[in-house]
């Protein structure tokens, strides 16, 4: 009987993981990524719970799950942290962390969880950049033996018997397949930004939010704020002390998201706005003002 072969469509963070899970446990694949090698991303941030890590156990090795675990964010308690829910003075109602069914998750970097992820396989060979994906097609043989041909923008195509598609909410393979379970949130239009954190500026900080995250909901408005704070890579890493948390400062950072209501403001697209960091600061204007 021939090997089973995968293909995966997207080298973003489901797909380099799925990569190593088939990798170290002898299954044939490859994976495309329409991006080249050396495209620089932006990363925003993302959290990781129990559930999520048990995931990444299942599909990688010690060494790459440990390197992944030492670059998660520490809070001044402990690496995993929940959510502290405010008001618009951003005096605390309710610290998730008391509730023990709430899952706590560790912030990481997206950029940085993504390399760490790909370079078990990038090695490989069987990581080809550059790749975009145009449609699949099945075909049959004369014993009735299936296959999926994946066809590539520049007119080449491999050969597989199970192709994933792991290439994101705007997946062309989930839009080929007619899943249709995607969908748009049309209410709400959501900004997110995220900057570089010193040690100087950390002192600044409130305490409350080197405990954990905030989530302020007011009027349909949904605020989120979170700190991304890495252990060093060294010893010799600096210190915050105000929070006594050695941190890598070079990868510390903040990070925030705000989705606000479409149908209060007289924009069709949220690319109208020609100021959206001071349209944002406009729509939380009246929050503590102090």
């Amino acid at each position: 009987m021939p090997q089973l072969k995968v293909i995966i469509i997207g080298g973003g963070l489901a797909g380099a993981l799925l990569a190593n899970g088939l990798s170290n446990n002898q299954i044939d694949w490859a994976l495309y990524e329409r991006d080249d090698k050396d495209t620089k991303r932006e990363g925003y941030q993302i959290r990781l719970g129990d559930p999520a890590i048990k995931g990444l156990a299942s599909c990688l090795d010690e060494a790459t799950l440990s390197r992944i675990l030492r670059r998660l964010g520490q809070s001044m308690s402990k690496t995993l942290s929940a959510p502290t829910i405010c008001n618009r003075q951003f005096q605390p109602v309710l610290d998730l962390s008391s509730i023990h069914m709430y899952s706590k998750s560790a912030a990481i970097n997206r950029v940085v969880l993504r390399d760490l992820l790909l370079e078990p396989v990038a090695d490989t060979g069987r990581v080809r950049f550059g790749k975009a994906f145009s449609h699949y097609e099945i075909e049959s043989d004369d014993e009735g033996h299936e296959t999926v041909v994946v066809h590539f923008a520049d007119g080449s195509s491999d050969t597989c018997d199970v192709l994933v598609g792991a290439d994101g909410s705007g997946s062309k393979v989930n839009k080929q397949v007619g899943a249709n379970n995607i969908v748009d949130i049309r209410s709400h239009w959501a900004f997110v930004s995220k900057g570089s954190l010193p040690v100087e500026r950390i002192r600044e900080l409130p305490q409350r939010l080197l405990k954990g995250p905030i989530i302020t909901l007011a009027n349909g408005v949904t605020f989120f704020y979170s700190l991304y704070l890495p252990a060093p890579s060294d010893p010799t890493g600096k210190d915050s002390s105000a929070s006594g948390i050695a941190i890598d400062e070079d990868q510390a950072s903040f990070y925030w998201g705000l989705n606000v209501p479409r149908d209060r403001y007289p924009f069709n697209s949220a690319m109208e706005i020609p100021d959206r960091l001071k349209f944002c600061l406009e729509v939380v204007q009246d929050w503590a003002p102090e």
